[in-house]
């Protein structure tokens, strides 16, 4: 970068120093100007007089010695002399001498004048101003003032020194304050003295420029451009910093709308700011760069594009064999760095973008200054990812907390972890309205993240210390969850809590599906519907405002349907009422309940009379291979191996259908298939046996229905109808094609 090279600033020294050395010499002229008539030039020509001409000299020649040593030699063609005491010179050449006696300064022009009532001296013509280390001075005027110490030209001035030149229209310098301006299109060139090595030449340009020796500054003012190569600057004005005792650049200012480009093949920088300040060590590397007031630093290297932004930006360098190199970028004020996406490779998918906002920003880079190694962000810090396609399951996710550090990968800028504390929160947001897919939220203590190395999308999720996750109507609670992108899953541990509009589920662990909407929940599991209204009615029991439990070994619960299985010793119950099974599922929107597996219920109940005159509500248990029951008919269905008791009374079959009534009152129960009816004094057997709560009475069918009854003998027909109060048997064939018979026992 030029700035690298801005120690090239300390050059314009040497031009301060041979201006200088012309005002000593010319002071000294002036303070001898009454000599200068009465010694004897070395050659000279014969005096010619006229009525304003004092004198004409020829060939005219002085030298100044002190101790036998010289100090200047000033030669002229011609030195005219006027009555007014000013001097005419032409073709002079004046020369300076070091104390060992070697040449160091040269001024040759073609007309020299001196008005020693001003005490002004002027070169005129081609002024041509040289020293000894080369360095070469040309005008076509130059003034100096003896009463201020002020030598000045307002024409064109151009000087070269090996790798340096440059030019302004009018300069002044000060010698006594020892000062240079250059007052009008400032220009400065530095060229390497190896140009195969050193590249393109640094050029700087200004409205004006001034030189202060005493204090070691050289500034640039007025639309300020600094230009080598590709690389450009600006700034209203520019300064550098001379150390005085060392003679190297200890820093450079860059005031007003400040800028930096630097462009090369397959890379682009820029800096922006309103200040901007760059610091040198010892061996002229650059060890500090800020800049302040709306600070804006964009690098576009195609495999690390970056953009930041900040009130202020301070960045460390460390020297490199390239000169210097990044180290590390502390910002100030609310930031923002964007990390763009590369561009991929055929056989990986195009990153994600990064976008960091804090109000406080800490970065270290790789070696080299390309890639990030760490980055800490303090105050209200927030990471966006956003994908670069956008496809239906597209998410925008933003991790957000007061405080948080990421780690990188090696190459790429790409995030490798992210840990946030102090309490962090986590969104996840669907980019396609259409999606299916609904905001999830989850916020805790501490968030640690981990992210894929291509693609940059967050890969998983650990949230320690209450644990929260919001999904729609569904949010959910425990000490620890962590969030598996590729089995798009939460799962919480700590006393999992997961609930929604109708229920509440928890137990040992509680795994959130964010893809089909489920929760997975294991060991102890319960789940509290706060009624049965809120199961849709799919709960078999009676009151509508109570609530609901069910408990098992694990739970899937399908948030989004209102369905729900439970397996493991399952359980659901209200009140008296229950249902147990390996397996029962929920099903809100049909309105239906399925057990499977050992199934044992107390669903319904009769009302049947006791004594006469007094009734007694006794419940019916029932167990099952499998028990269906729908809300919509209250039909309660039974398959393999059913077994229906109520107080001393049961039946057995394959199939069994009960309905209730509104107050889940047993209505009337059917029974098919191996049908087998007992009371405590009778067993019916048949294909099918019908019972109707309201006559206490059950109608058992078959070919042939049979009735034993120990105390009145054994009763067969097609259609044998049973009063369950009083134990009478009704038997008819349903049309006379089938036989009755019936056996009476004997009494003893």
């Amino acid at each position: 970068m030029w700035r690298s090279r801005l120690n090239y600033f300390a050059r314009i020294l040497s031009l301060m120093i041979l201006m200088s050395v012309i005002g000593v010499i010319v002071i000294s002229l002036i303070r001898r100007g009454s000599r200068l008539q009465a010694t004897p030039p070395i050659e000279q020509s014969k005096a010619r007089l006229s009525e304003k001409v004092v004198s004409i000299t020829e060939g005219y020649e002085y030298l100044s010695a002190e101790n036998g040593q010289p100090k200047f030699r000033l030669t002229a063609a011609r030195d005219t002399s006027y009555a007014d005491g000013h001097h005419e010179l032409e073709n002079l050449n004046l020369v300076a001498y070091t104390p060992q006696g070697s040449e160091s300064e040269r001024i040759r022009s073609d007309h020299g004048s001196y008005q020693q009532e001003k005490g002004l001296v002027t070169f005129t013509g081609q002024v041509v101003v040289t020293n000894a280390d080369g360095l070469e001075v040309n005008t076509e005027a130059l003034t100096y003032d003896q009463h201020s110490n002020v030598a000045n030209t307002e024409v064109a001035v151009n000087f070269h020194r090996a790798e340096m030149s440059g030019s302004s229209v009018g300069a002044v310098l000060h010698t006594k304050e020892r000062t240079l301006q250059l007052l009008k299109d400032a220009r400065l060139v530095i060229t390497s003295a190896d140009q195969a090595k050193g590249g393109p030449p640094l050029e700087i340009r200004g409205q004006h420029a001034g030189y202060a020796e005493r204090e070691g500054v050289v500034r640039f003012t007025g639309e300020v451009q600094v230009t080598q190569g590709d690389q450009a600057g600006r700034a209203d004005m520019i300064t550098g910093f001379i150390n005085q005792g060392t003679h190297k650049l200890e820093r450079v200012e860059a005031r007003g709308n400040a800028y930096l480009k630097s462009q090369g093949p397959g890379k682009t920088s820029e800096l922006a700011a309103r200040d901007l300040d760059f610091f040198f060590d010892e061996t002229q590397h650059l060890k500090q760069a800020i800049a302040n007031g709306a600070a804006r630093a964009t690098s576009l290297e195609k495999d690390a594009p970056r953009e930041m932004a900040a009130e202020r930006l301070e960045a460390a360098y460390v020297p490199s064999a390239k000169g210097s190199e990044l180290h590390s970028v502390v910002t100030q004020g609310r930031t923002t760095i964007k990390i763009a996406p590369s561009d991929g490779t055929p056989n990986s998918p195009k990153a994600a973008e990064r976008v960091v906002e804090a109000d406080v920003v800490q970065m270290a880079f790789r070696a080299g200054g390309k890639y990030l190694e760490r980055a800490e962000a303090t105050g209200n810090a927030v990471l966006t990812v956003t994908p670069s396609v956008v496809g239906p399951t597209s998410e925008r996710k933003q991790l957000r907390a007061p405080h948080f550090n990421a780690e990188f990968y090696e190459t790429d800028n790409a995030i490798k972890s992210f840990l946030a504390d102090g309490g962090a929160v986590a969104e996840f947001e669907p980019m396609k309205a259409e999606s299916k897919r609904l905001k999830r939220v989850l916020t805790g203590k501490r968030l640690n993240a981990g992210f894929d190395p291509q693609s940059q999308e967050v890969s998983t999720l650990t949230i320690e210390g209450d644990a929260r996750f919001t999904e729609g109507e569904r949010h959910a609670t425990a000490a620890r969850a962590v969030y598996d992108a590729a089995a798009q899953t939460v799962a919480m541990r700590g006393k999992p809590l997961v609930w929604d509009a109708a229920a509440r589920t928890n137990g040992d662990e509680i795994y959130a599906n964010t893809e089909t909407g489920e929760s997975l929940a294991r060991g102890r599991v319960r789940t509290t519907y706060y009624s049965r209204e809120t199961t849709g009615g799919a709960a078999p029991f009676k009151k509508e405002k109570a609530p609901v439990f069910i408990a098992a070994d694990r739970a899937v619960v399908r948030h989004r349907e209102g369905a729900a299985r439970y397996e493991g010793n399952a359980r659901a119950w209200q009140d008296d009422n229950f249902v147990r099974a390996d397996k029962i599922e929920l099903d809100k929107n049909e309105r239906m309940m399925i057990a499977t597996g050992s199934v044992d219920s107390a669903l319904y109940s009769v009302e049947r009379e006791i004594e006469k005159g007094r009734k007694e509500v006794v419940p019916i248990f029932a167990t099952a291979d499998q028990m269906t029951y729908h809300d919509g008919t209250r039909a309660v269905h039974y398959e393999g191996k059913v077994k229906i008791r109520q107080g001393s009374d049961r039946i057995d079959s394959a199939l069994a259908d009960a309905v209730m009534d509104e107050d889940h009152k047993l209505a009337n129960l059917t029974a098919v298939r191996n049908v087998v009816l007992t009371q405590p004094a009778r067993r019916g057997t048949g294909d099918k046996v019908e019972y109707t709560a309201a006559t206490d009475t059950a109608i058992l069918t078959g070919n042939l229905a049979r009735v034993e009854d120990h105390d009145r003998g054994d009763t067969n027909g097609a259609r044998l109808t049973l009063h369950l109060r009083d134990a009478k048997i009704e038997a008819d064939d349903e049309g006379g094609t089938k036989r009755v018979r019936t056996t009476h026992r004997v009494q003893h």
